[in-house]
């Protein structure tokens, strides 16, 4: 290989080789070669940058794949991101309104607070219950005879059938017939309190024009205090002393009418 160097180049190197031209033709070689020489630094030039050209968006890509790589092993969700606008979505919104009521607690007064006042007046209050009707003023006596009178004196009007009956089992109180009325116990005495019951006739009647024959439903029309009491309704009186009108029934018509002294202690009455 060497000698094939050496030989080639004693060859250049030869004189004979030499073609010698004008001056004209020298000076337009010179020039031809100079344009030459800068075609070819302008070619290469050229080729470099596009080299380097082509080099760096090799390396832009690499490292952008390298960035995509990197960044797709630390994020597990990517939300892509577009240059055109999303169109909006219509909604609609509906609005529903409940009204929920509660019984508010009630003030210290006992009124509601979502109860209107009026200025200057205090909180009106239930009315109270009606007072019970007054019982009639009527003196407690039949014919001759009145309650809480003695025996003495009762036996004095003649109005008493003798002789008398134990009214009660210990023998305390004594009762009598009368002549409207011939059951044994239609006057009953006390030895402390008097005449504590008598039982009017049964064609008698009371003031209120009701007595045996009755209906309880005119009874407790004619008086406005009666009360009920079982089978039979009792009307209070006011005197003095205190007695009752006693109306003993069927339930719907009225069997016997007696009146009896509100004190008493004898226990037949």
């Amino acid at each position: 290989m060497d000698d094939l160097d050496d030989q080639l180049r004693k060859l250049f190197s030869d004189d004979r080789l030499d073609v010698h031209s004008p001056p004209v033709a020298a000076e337009t070689v010179v020039r031809g070669a100079a344009r030459l020489r800068r075609r070819r630094a302008a070619i290469t030039g050229t080729f470099v940058v596009a080299v380097l050209v082509g080099a760096g968006a090799g390396l832009a890509q690499l490292g952008k794949d390298s960035s995509d790589d990197a960044v797709g092993a630390y994020l597990t969700t990517a939300t892509p991101t577009s240059s055109t606008s999303t169109p909006q979505t219509s909604v609609s919104t509906y609005t529903s309104t409940v009204t929920v009521t509660t019984n508010p607690p009630p003030n210290s007064n006992g009124a509601n607070p979502d109860t209107p006042s009026t200025p200057g007046r205090s909180a009106q209050k239930s009315d109270p219950p009606p007072a019970p009707p007054t019982p009639e003023a009527q003196p407690g006596r039949y014919g001759s005879l009145a309650l809480g009178m003695s025996e003495g004196d009762a036996l004095e009007t003649g109005s008493l059938v003798e002789p008398s009956t134990p009214a009660d089992p210990e023998n305390r109180c004594r009762a009598y017939a009368t002549k409207s009325v011939p059951d044994s116990n239609a006057v009953i005495i006390s030895p402390t309190r008097g005449i504590v019951r008598i039982t009017l006739a049964s064609f008698a009647k009371t003031p209120k024009n009701v007595g045996v024959g009755s209906k309880v439903t005119d009874v407790k029309t004619a008086y406005a205090n009666a009360t009920q009491s079982g089978s039979n309704v009792v009307v209070s009186m006011n005197a003095t002393p205190a007695w009752s009108y006693i109306f003993e029934s069927d339930g719907t018509t009225v069997t016997t009418v007696f009146m009896r002294l509100n004190a008493n202690d004898c226990t037949a009455v």
